[in-house]
Formats: structure tokens, C-alpha cells, sequence
């Protein structure tokens, strides 16, 4: 039974580890300049695992950026886990002042779904989430592109679900002028 129990052990130890990734420290610091991050970067670095499976061989690793009280910021780096001294930091386009396309490093509260290579974020206004932003991008083999976004300015009690009402508060793709039949 001990000789059951410490192969299982091992092999959790084996699965754990082959998860966890190293990141130069001097690559996240100059991307933590780039992003403006505010997190103590020996925390930030500490115990890092992979978020995903790319492609490519390449892998989705989140480091923290800042912390809030209801939101959290990451930065997001593709790595070859054979050279992770080549990470490359992610850059996304975002909605920013009057609809306007702007590249961020930084997504707020961001998940990944390595099935569909979905990449999703979601900024909360306030504590009860009834405002704020959110996004969606695929990966394309090589960057995450802009999929959607959604925006709800006003904090009005009422729920901010894009999965419920995906359209309600879409802002991108934009949406197509009707034109006038005559």
C-alpha cells in the first residue's frame, strides 16, 4: 500500500511540476514597465502555471499585474516552454474613448478556453457587476484578435450578462447601419 501511495504521490508531483513555468525575471520586469503593473513582480512571479495550450507548441502563461477590490489585472505572455526566455508578452486590441480601437497588455479578470482558443475578460464597474466591460478574443496561431467587446456604462441596478443578452451592449464587431429601402 506505501509502495501505491508513493507512486501516486510522485506522480502528482510529476503532473505539477511538468505545469509549472519559470519566467526570466528581467523579461517580466521590462514587460511590467510596458503594461504598468503594480504588483510586487516576486509575487507576481511566484508559482506560475500555464493557462493553456496555444498552438505551435506554445503555451498561455498569466502573470498578475495589479489587484482590486473586486477586479484583478493580468498580463499574458505565449511561451515555448523549450526557450521561455523568448516568452513574448501579448498586446490586445480593446474598445477605449469614443469607441475607438486601443492596444492594451493588460485584460482584466481573464479566462481560457483552450478548446475553442476563446480568450474572454471582464471588467466590473462596481462590486455587483451591473457595469462595465467585457471581451472576447480567439487566437489566430499567432496573437489573440478581437472577437467582442461589450461596454455598459451605466451602473443601474440592472445585470451586465452577455451571455444572457449578447447583443445588448455590444460595441464591437460594430453594428451595421440599416439602409434605407426605397
Amino acid at each position: 500500500m506505501r509502495a501505491v501511495l508513493a507512486l501516486v504521490f510522485t506522480f502528482a508531483a510529476t503532473i505539477a511540476q511538468a505545469q509549472t513555468v519559470s519566467l526570466p525575471k528581467p523579461l517580466v520586469a521590462t514587460a511590467f514597465k510596458l503594461a504598468e503593473c503594480e504588483v510586487e513582480i516576486d509575487d507576481a512571479i511566484k508559482g506560475l502555471e500555464f493557462a493553456g495550450e496555444l498552438s505551435g507548441g506554445l503555451k498561455l502563461v498569466e502573470v498578475s499585474c495589479w489587484r482590486a477590490a473586486y477586479n484583478f489585472g493580468s498580463i499574458l505572455f505565449a511561451l515555448n516552454p523549450k526557450e521561455p526566455e523568448k516568452a513574448r508578452l501579448l498586446r490586445f486590441k480593446t474598445i477605449g474613448e469614443k469607441n475607438k480601437l486601443v492596444d492594451t497588455h493588460q485584460l482584466s479578470s481573464p479566462g481560457y478556453d483552450e478548446k475553442t482558443k476563446l480568450l474572454s475578460s471582464f471588467h466590473k464597474g462596481r462590486g455587483v457587476g451591473d457595469c462595465g466591460s467585457s471581451g472576447q478574443w480567439r487566437w489566430s496561431g499567432t496573437d489573440f484578435t478581437l472577437v467582442r467587446f461589450w461596454n455598459k456604462d451605466k451602473c443601474d441596478g440592472e445585470p451586465f450578462d452577455t451571455d444572457e443578452h449578447p447583443a445588448k451592449y455590444l460595441v464591437y464587431p460594430p453594428k451595421q447601419k440599416q439602409q434605407n429601402k426605397k
